[in-house]
């Protein structure tokens, strides 16, 4: 229980601090976008970069059946959300906010739980799950809009472009291959990479507190419990199950559970925003998820993992 809280306390103590400097609005509103597109495009890729250039690798030789464990619970998971989507016949702006509300997950907060709980070791898995993973979860989150929502706005193209661009994706692919070739960091690069990617994930938990938006949770609906409970409890208990059936156990088993029972990712507005989704449930769903995972991912770890 004390690894527990150690784990969870900073993280969201993070997340309620950069609540209250927006309140304070301190600094001035126009910082935080750009702090943002620092953290994503500079700070957490050299992170990863640093990180898997310099780790041990040889556990990544079986984490092939790691990502096709995660991305066989997210295919269940929709087939299961198109099913109840049949009977409960959300209209499609809102079913596929649902849908997001579920498949996506917070980069900033896995990373951070991860990096607590397993160090170097658990980052280096984790992001060669997400390597695999982002694109696949863009994917299905765009067809969603596709067959659901007739705005959209996105194309495949503009798709496939933000996927292949994705700093994480490219941090991953370069960290694995300077480790993978033995190139590795220059020396004189490696203390550098570390300083820049230090800050990357606590500026990150800000930037959440940042996004949280109290206001829209009084307009709780069936379609927010819907998203909620497939997020933080129905689909961490389906990767648990999956897990037992393949037999996938240790670091690998805890990393790909973490990954199930994270609150959805706060791209999902943007995202529902350029498509014609229901941008005031996702607003709602990013925020109510954020705080009821600090609940959800206390039973996660005490119990499941």
């Amino acid at each position: 229980m004390a690894t527990l809280f150690a784990a969870l306390s900073p993280i969201f103590a993070l997340i309620f601090i950069g609540y209250g400097l927006k309140r304070l609005q301190f600094p001035a509103e126009g910082f935080w976008p750009l702090l943002d597109k620092l953290t994503y495009y500079v700070l957490i890729p050299a992170l990863l970069v640093h990180r898997l250039s310099t780790a041990t690798l040889e556990s990544t030789t079986d984490a092939v059946v790691m990502v096709n464990v995660v991305l066989g619970v997210l295919v269940l998971m929709s087939v299961l959300l198109m099913v109840l989507q049949y009977f409960l016949k959300f209209s499609g702006p809102v079913y596929s906010s649902v849908y997001q509300g579920v498949i996506r997950y917070n980069t900033y907060v896995y990373l951070a739980l991860v990096d607590a709980l397993y160090g170097d070791e658990g980052i280096v898995l984790a992001a060669f799950l997400i390597t695999f993973v982002i694109p696949v979860i863009n994917v299905f989150s765009v067809s969603t809009f596709g067959l659901y929502v007739s705005e959209g706005r996105f194309s495949f193209k503009s798709l496939a472009k933000s996927i292949v661009t994705n700093p994480l994706i490219l941090a991953c692919l370069l960290g694995g291959f300077l480790n993978f070739s033995t190139i590795g960091l220059p020396f004189v690069l490696e203390p550098i990479m570390a300083l820049l990617g230090a800050p990357g994930i606590p500026l990150g938990l800000l930037s959440i507190g940042v996004g949280l938006r109290f206001r829209s949770l009084g307009t709780f609906k069936p379609d927010f419990w819907v998203a909620s409970v497939g997020k933080l409890i129905v689909l961490p208990l389906m990767m648990v199950g999956v897990c037992e059936w393949v037999e996938l156990e240790g670091l690998m088993r805890n990393i790909v559970i973490l990954f199930a029972a994270m609150p959805t990712a706060a791209a999902a507005y943007i995202l529902a925003r350029q498509m014609g989704g229901d941008v005031e449930l996702m607003s709602t769903l990013i925020t109510g998820q954020t705080l009821l995972a600090f609940g959800t991912l206390s039973f996660v770890m005490a119990v499941l993992l």
